[in-house]
């Protein structure tokens, strides 16, 4: 597994949380910062439709290498 920050990962890459955790996320679209709250990028649940995270573009996150 390879530690990199979520903002490097293009649309639609597959990444962990952790590098021992068992659920997939999907990267998706970024959503800009503006008054209703900071920058973030919306992430998708490989195997659960609907379930979605919001992330920092700086998270670490953990790739297959």
């Amino acid at each position: 597994m390879i530690q990199v920050e979520l903002k490097a990962l293009k649309k639609g890459s597959h990444f962990k949380r952790k590098p021992e955790a068992k659920t997939e996320f999907i990267r998706e679209h970024f959503n800009r910062a503006d008054s209703w709250g900071p920058a973030s990028i919306c992430c998708v649940d490989s195997e659960d439709i609907g379930r979605s995270i919001q992330l920092r573009p700086s998270t670490m996150v953990y790739i297959e290498d």
